[in-house]
């Protein structure tokens, strides 16, 4: 275990889940894949980190 975790890490480690369930409700039937979807958050998470810091609510922030 890490004492030392980064804010990024808290919020992989809290959102993976979630965004994986997500990410297979959204895509079911589409005809896309659901880790394609997971990178784009992934991405659009860390673009925000850099330029406004974390939401302030992240599983309603990932939601959205």
């Amino acid at each position: 275990m890490r004492s030392h975790a980064r804010p990024a890490d808290d919020l992989i480690a809290l959102l993976g889940p979630l965004l994986a369930a997500e990410a297979a409700a959204e895509t079911s039937g589409s005809g896309a894949e659901p880790g394609d979807l997971e990178q784009a958050v992934w991405l659009r998470l860390l673009e925000r980190l850099r330029r406004a810091g974390p939401p302030a609510d992240p599983p309603l922030w990932l939601r959205r």
